[in-house]
């Protein structure tokens, strides 16, 4: 019998995963109109539906026992909606919104059962993590009307301490116990919003491959195989006949109901949407909902996004990944958080220059593994392949990426780009393992350039 081939090993045998990326939830419901079905099941049960007012005003149904969400949340707020929890006995909590709602929701769970947050006061690390429960926490039922974050199905919840700072929370009493992934929920979404989603969908995936840390093959291809399938997917959704109501345009980039989505299925099966997880090309296309060919496309387009965010927090898919891989998003919290912006600006104006500097790698170092970078640079940009395959065409391409889709790159990240610099590594030691304050105020300095333009 041959020797068994322990380099093949994942990393993830020898490198301890996180508590939180432990499981998954327990129920998952994807479709469209599922929401309203699990909300009537949810009001029957006496269920308690906490709501963002904003994003819900196409829900009509949230049952008798429904607390509203303030639109400016505060510090406070998972302490006042824990006190509302207990209150009322609160044996099963709903949540509709986005990553907010959900993130304070979650939390506001967890402080129910009598977890609290721990954390350093001072910049030494940004995570924080929560205490043993002492009593059952109520369940939690996700319903996200936003794409992208994910927060439906992880582990994980921002906490504001005031003071523009905040704590990423760790703990798998912050995964919800279901969630019901409908695109109806986002039918409003406007474009800016649909495409920082999928953005933050693609750099989720690619991100990890970016990164210095080694990863397994089968969670590699996985990853660059679904990122692959987001781009299309946004190109898709993000084109103009979704609002000119161009079918003609529609069918010329592939995405045609007769011959389009047979290619979908053998997509969707190779990215491992199994018919078990009710995830199928044939399920998806039997919603129909809208009664415009438009409505239709957009309608699986959306829930193919939803989908994919919501596995993209699962073990399996990252299976070999360090829990820290994902550079940029550190990269982006701390600017996200000194500035006062958005968690996706931030990302949207550092990804260009984080690729190039990836790419600028000729083997492994503590910015990224370049190889591993280059491979998934041409996959996801071929027409910068084509150009020249340098650094500075890959950054173009992904800024034009961008621009297309509608996200914006301006204006520059207002701080200094030093100040970042020595934040970022101060706040995130263990993920940023060598590199130097120095090192980080080079790439915030870089990305400044292209907010400029």
């Amino acid at each position: 019998m041959p020797a068994p081939d322990f380099a093949a090993a994942p990393s993830l045998l020898r490198t301890p995963a996180l508590l939180w990326q432990s499981a998954g939830p327990r129920r998952l419901c994807v479709g469209a109109e599922r929401a309203q079905a699990e909300l009537a099941r949810l009001a029957a049960d006496g269920a308690l539906v906490l709501y963002d007012p904003a994003a819900c005003s196409a829900v009509p149904h949230l049952g008798r026992t429904a607390l509203p969400l303030p639109a400016d949340e505060g510090a406070g707020a998972p302490w006042r909606v824990a006190r509302e929890i207990a209150r009322l006995g609160a044996r099963t909590v709903a949540v509709i919104g986005g990553g907010t709602a959900m993130d304070t929701a979650k939390l506001a769970v967890a402080l129910a059962a009598g977890s609290e947050p721990r954390y350093a006061e001072g910049p030494s690390s940004g995570l924080a993590l929560l205490t043993r429960a002492c009593r059952p926490a109520p369940a939690l039922i996700a319903l996200p009307t936003t794409l992208g974050t994910g927060s439906e199905t992880s582990g994980v919840a921002r906490l504001a301490i005031g003071g523009r700072r905040s704590r990423l929370v760790c703990s798998a009493m912050l995964r919800p116990e279901g969630a019901v992934l409908d695109p109806c929920l986002t039918e409003t979404l406007p474009a800016p919003l649909l495409a920082a989603g999928a953005m933050e969908i693609l750099l989720r995936l690619i991100g990890p491959l970016l990164g210095p840390h080694p990863m397994g093959a089968s969670s590699s291809a996985w990853l660059l195989e679904t990122a692959t399938l987001v781009r299309h997917t946004a190109e898709a959704l993000l084109a103009s006949p979704l609002s000119q109501g161009d079918a003609g345009q529609y069918v010329a980039a592939g995405w045609s109901e007769a011959a389009g989505w047979s290619e979908d299925a053998g997509r969707f099966e190779d990215a491992g949407w199994s018919e078990a997880a009710g995830r199928s090309a044939s399920d998806v296309a039997a919603y129909d909902p809208a009664e415009t060919y438009e409505g239709r496309a957009a309608l699986r387009l959306r829930l193919r996004l939803a989908t994919i965010s919501a596995a993209s927090h699962q073990v399996w898919p990252r299976v070999g990944v360090s829990p820290f891989a994902f550079l940029l998003w550190y990269f982006a919290d701390t600017a996200a958080t000194v500035t006062g912006t958005a968690k996706n600006t931030a990302l949207a104006r550092l990804f260009p220059a984080y690729l190039e500097r990836s790419l600028t790698t000729p083997g492994r170092s503590a910015w990224a593994d370049g190889d591993r970078a280059r491979q998934v640079a041409r996959r996801l940009f071929p027409e910068a392949a084509a150009a020249g395959d340098r650094p500075a065409d890959y950054r173009e391409a992904a800024a034009r990426l961008l621009r297309r889709w509608g996200v914006p790159l301006a204006p520059p990240l207002d701080a200094d780009p030093a100040d970042l610099g020595r934040a970022v590594v101060s706040s995130w030691p263990r993920a940023l393992t060598g590199l130097t304050a120095r090192d980080a105020a080079a790439l915030y300095e870089s990305a400044s350039y292209e907010a400029a333009r």
